[in-house]
């Protein structure tokens, strides 16, 4: 049986402070909970076997939850649980897609008989997971001990839902109206150069800053991106100001698998799979990170490291484009522009390399007046959206929640007028690798990314 424990989790250095008090029971030995940040919320995990297809397959079953106290005093109780096979034979993947992952808490009646809540299941666009499931705990038994229980599991924790919530970021309340502040969530970063990348991230987050972002969650493994980050002047400053928080992918226990590749061979192994829309670093990253501003009052927009929002010279705060272009939508998704480094045509230098060559510190933001040129447009989106109003975050778009609203901005056409455009995703398309297109054969189409960066 598992003592009661406090946690404190040592990320990257930094010791944040214990967040939850949970007690867990169970038949075998389970991994003790681990306490996530200041984001008020639990992992918590689990192994037991899931059907798959026609077979049964051994898991390991991490569960990060959250709750929130309502008005009414009833709480409501949101969680993300995501699977991993405890090893790899040759083309598998990271998770299976189990045919069913019901949770449930049971709460003890005035007989001592274990009554069941089943979580609902918020919707699925990768089969995969991670999956977002959620209930509403009535008032009348919300005070008392709940067993969190998987399937027909021996194995369970004992959660306390008063005391979860007392750990959140704004309290225990459900926050659930009020201004909006924005975040941006950036997965895995695959640039090896620890203060290229640290630069790479001051001049993203220095430019969405000026669109009314506020936060930035940042994902990434071991310790040296986060001193890279530490060092440099622009973003160390953001640190300070409380706008850059980390979240460690190794506590979140996103493993890698050693097939003896290199990091880079064994990303592109994996992007090249015939199932490849499962990328556990980013799904995993994108669902913790709407789990973490769930009834905060936040939006949160999905993004890679070489992708930026922008928007016409009337509209550019994000706030705007929910308030005055699209009033009464919760997500907005948006199609993105391919642009490349205008001056790069002119010499063999790489984007990247540009990028490093012409970084300011005093102006971190300088740099994107070069990347002006538009190559051409993809339609597969990017999205900012409430995550109270969405289910699972797949890569680009989150699955939109019954009676959300939801505005898709599609821009596909080489004669769209950017200039009318209230928002859309810049994408640098070849800023990590050689060109791909010459002059040529793009048209002759530029964009300043934000009016007052030029």
């Amino acid at each position: 049986m598992c003592q009661l424990v406090k946690c404190a989790l040592l990320v990257a250095g930094l010791v944040l402070t214990p967040l939850a008090q949970v007690q867990c029971r169970a038949v075998q030995d389970v991994v003790a909970p681990v306490n996530l940040g200041n984001f008020g919320m639990v992992q918590l995990t689990y192994h037991g076997p899931v059907t798959s297809g026609r077979e049964a397959v051994f898991v390991i079953l991490h569960i990060l939850l959250k709750t929130k106290r309502q008005t009414d005093g009833s709480y409501l109780v949101r969680t993300v649980a995501y699977a991993e096979r405890p090893a790899l034979q040759e083309g598998q993947d990271f998770a299976p897609v189990p045919s069913n992952l019901d949770i449930t808490l049971q709460h003890e009646d005035q007989k001592g008989i274990w009554q069941p809540l089943q979580l609902s299941n918020l919707g699925v666009l990768q089969h995969q997971g991670p999956f977002v499931h959620e209930a509403n705990v009535p008032k009348a038994v919300a005070a008392g001990d709940f067993r969190l229980r998987v399937l027909d599991w021996p194995i369970y924790y004992t959660v306390r839902l008063p005391d979860i919530a007392k750990q959140n970021p704004s309290g225990p309340m459900l926050k659930d109206h009020g201004p909006f502040r924005n975040a941006i969530v950036i997965g895995d970063i695959h640039i090896t150069n620890v203060t290229l990348a640290a630069q790479v991230i001051a001049t993203h987050m220095a430019h969405h800053l000026t669109l009314g972002f506020h936060l930035y969650l940042l994902y990434a493994r071991g310790a040296e991106l986060i001193k890279a980050l530490q060092a440099n002047m622009v973003t160390a400053a953001f640190i300070a100001d409380g706008m850059l928080q980390f979240v460690s992918l190794d506590a979140l226990q996103v493993p890698l698998y050693d097939d003896g590749s290199s990091y880079e061979e064994m990303i592109k192994h994996r992007h090249d799979r015939a199932s490849s829309a499962y990328d556990s670093f980013k799904l995993i990253a994108y669902n913790h990170a709407a789990l973490a501003l769930w009834g905060e009052r936040f939006r949160l927009a999905v993004l890679d490291i070489d992708e930026m929002w922008s928007s016409q010279a009337a509209f550019t705060s994000v706030n705007s484009w929910f308030d005055r272009c699209f009033p009464g939508s919760d997500v907005i998704k948006a199609s993105r522009v391919n642009m490349m480094c205008d001056v790069c045509l002119q010499s063999d230098v790489s984007e990247l390399l540009y990028f490093q060559q012409n970084w300011q510190a005093a102006d971190p933001s300088r740099v994107l007046q070069s990347f002006s040129r538009v190559t051409g447009f993809n339609k597969d989106p990017k999205s900012i959206f409430d995550p109270a109003k969405i289910g699972q975050v797949w890569l680009h778009a989150p699955f939109v929640l019954s009676g959300s609203v939801s505005t898709d901005l599609l821009i596909a056409d080489a004669d769209a007028d950017l200039a009318q455009e209230c928002a859309f995703v810049v994408h640098l398309r070849d800023l990590f690798g050689k060109r791909t297109q010459d002059a040529s054969s793009m048209p002759d189409k530029y964009h300043q990314l934000v009016p007052r960066h030029s």
